[in-house]
């Protein structure tokens, strides 16, 4: 058991040692949109496909080519795009947005003053399939090719026993991710970095993030022949 234990950490540190950075700017743009419970659930959601996809995979089930996995490599560079779209938006149209968001609170207490059971029930279902949490999902699963590339071939030589303890390290571990990338955020020293270059800092690493994964998925490559 100690030994699956070990296996399981090196693995997953191994694996996901970039999340943490990840995550660290996601904590770090938490709002009154993207709380904190979205971005720990699209990084469970994310690792959770991951892993089982691998298990899948280790059974002789092949779900999704690598690949295609990596198509997913445009969420980040969608994002890092928006992210800079946004900041010039915002900061061109400052009194206009403020005016939103004072609007967007006034609809809110409106909407209060309603059916209270019904607006737990609407905000329940909107909070559970957040953009946000899919986002967040989308981008764990798409840095996740070489996950699957180690996963699967450890999967494979490991029992029932073995498997769940491994999926439950991975489970602990992906809470420990996260408590460590929400403690970055909030250090002050690289709280006031993020704040100050966040709109320079968070389209670079996105977009980067996005080319990376076609290039290493071989995406990009499968693309090109496709075409030419």
């Amino acid at each position: 058991m100690l030994s699956t234990v070990i296996t399981a950490f090196i693995s997953y540190v191994s694996t996901n040692i970039d999340d943490i950075f990840i995550l660290m700017l996601f904590f770090s743009q938490t709002s009154s949109n993207m709380k904190i419970r979205h971005i720990i659930i699209g990084q469970y959601l994310g690792i959770g496909i991951l892993t089982a996809i691998s298990t899948a995979g280790a059974l002789g089930i092949s779900i999704i080519p690598q690949k295609y996995v990596g198509l997913l490599g445009f969420v980040p560079i969608y994002l890092g795009i928006k992210a800079y779209a946004d900041y010039k938006k915002e900061r061109n149209n400052g009194k206009d947005t403020e005016r939103q968001e004072n609007q967007r609170g006034e609809n809110y207490k409106l909407e209060e003053t309603g059916d209270v059971k019904a607006n737990y029930i609407t905000a329940f279902f909107k909070n559970l399939i957040s953009p946000d949490i899919i986002k967040v999902a989308s981008i764990a699963f798409a840095n996740g090719g070489d996950n699957i590339g180690i996963y699967m071939p450890l999967f494979t030589s490991m029992n029932l026993t073995d498997i769940l303890i491994t999926v439950v390290m991975f489970a602990f571990l992906t809470a420990l991710w996260c408590l460590i990338g929400k403690r970055l955020a909030e250090h002050s020293l690289i709280q006031k970095s993020i704040d100050k270059y966040k709109h320079i800092l968070i389209p670079i690493i996105f977009i980067g993030l996005g080319f990376y994964i076609l290039i290493e998925s071989g995406t990009l490559a499968f693309i090109y022949k496709k075409i030419f």
